[in-house]
């Protein structure tokens, strides 16, 4: 009785292991069009509050949230929030963040190189401070939800990646 038994485990404990499944991390890209999938009162309010937008990239958040994301003629990043539950959906109601988020005053060169290289991944821009003659800036980019600090300088040269 005792081998059956411990054969029994032996089988369940090696059905166990071989059930599982090696986790890779594996990065998707942002490619996908959406905008066929938006809700069109959601796109209705989009286009009645901000008429002059025009390249204009639709991204679900979760379930319940979807966000719009243009430039605006002044070279800034903006994205607009919007719930798909019904009670927002009827009123038009949405939140809009301006993005780069600058934390020290930083040159428009600067924002204008972080914003052309890294396109609608830029999150926020800070002044770093350096004890040599070049300034440099920490550059916070968002990629699938994984934020990464990259050091950039004066002319948009990535001079550390801190992730490496």
């Amino acid at each position: 009785m005792k081998k059956i038994f411990c054969a029994a485990m032996i089988l369940v404990a090696t059905y166990t292991v071989s059930a599982q499944e090696v986790v890779v991390y594996k990065q998707t890209t942002t490619d996908v069009d959406y905008s066929s999938q938006i809700p069109t009162t959601i796109r209705a309010n989009f286009q009645a509050s901000y008429p002059t937008a025009t390249t204009v990239t639709w991204m679900p958040m979760t379930n319940d949230w979807w966000y719009a994301t243009y430039k605006t003629d002044n070279n800034r990043i903006v994205r607009v929030y919007y719930s798909t539950q019904p009670w927002y959906m009827m009123r038009g109601e949405s939140f809009k963040a301006s993005l780069p988020v600058l934390n020290t005053f930083v040159p428009e060169l600067v924002i204008t190189n972080a914003i052309n290289n890294y396109g609608n991944n830029l999150y926020s821009i800070t002044k770093r401070l350096s004890t040599g003659n070049e300034e440099l800036y920490h550059v916070t980019v968002i990629k699938n939800g994984v934020s990464e600090v990259i050091v950039m300088n004066r002319q948009g040269v990535v001079y550390i990646d801190l992730n490496k």
